[in-house]
C-alpha cells in the first residue's frame, strides 16, 4: 500500500488555515459572554451543521473564508470587527446566509440552551400527550387554496 492509501482523511472541507479563519470570523459574529456562560460561535460545530442542513452553501462559505487575509487570525477581535463589517456590505448576500446558519447552529447547541435557561432537546412532547381528536377540524385548512399549502 502507498502512503496515500494509509492516509487518514477528514470530511472537513476547510484546511487548517481556513478553519482558523472561520473560527476567528465566528468569534466576531458571536463572541463568548463575559461571564463564560455562553460560548463563542467558534465553539459550536458549524461545519457539521452545514454538511447536514445546507451542504450547497459550503462552497460559498469556503470561498468567503479563503478570501480573508491570513493575518485575520492574528488580529484582536476589536481589529477583526471592521473587516467583518466590511465583508457584511461587500458580500451582503453571502454574509447574510452565514449569519443565518451561524445563528441556527448556535441556538441548537446544548450549552447555549442551558446558558439561556432552556431544556436541551426537542420542545415537544416532553411529557405532553397528543390526544386523539376529530380530524374534521382540519377541513377548513384543507379547503384553502393551494397557495397556502403544498398539495
Amino acid at each position: 500500500m502507498s502512503n496515500e492509501e494509509n492516509m487518514i482523511t477528514t470530511d472537513n472541507p476547510l484546511n487548517k488555515v481556513q478553519q482558523k479563519k472561520l473560527a476567528s470570523l465566528l468569534d466576531v459574529i458571536i463572541p463568548p459572554s463575559n461571564d463564560g456562560r455562553l460560548p463563542s460561535a467558534a465553539e459550536v460545530d458549524l461545519i457539521t451543521y452545514l454538511q447536514t442542513h445546507a451542504a450547497d452553501f459550503m462552497p460559498a462559505l469556503v470561498q468567503t473564508v479563503e478570501d480573508l487575509d491570513d493575518q485575520f487570525t492574528t488580529l484582536e477581535r476589536s481589529e477583526r470587527y471592521p473587516i467583518v463589517e466590511e465583508l457584511s456590505t461587500t458580500s451582503a448576500a453571502v454574509f447574510g446566509m452565514i449569519l443565518f446558519h451561524v445563528y441556527a447552529c448556535y441556538y441548537q447547541d446544548d450549552r447555549v440552551h442551558q446558558a439561556i435557561g432552556m431544556e436541551s432537546g426537542p420542545p415537544f412532547p416532553r411529557g405532553n400527550t397528543v390526544e386523539t381528536g376529530d380530524l374534521s377540524l382540519l377541513d377548513p385548512v384543507m379547503e384553502r387554496p393551494s397557495m397556502y399549502r403544498r398539495t
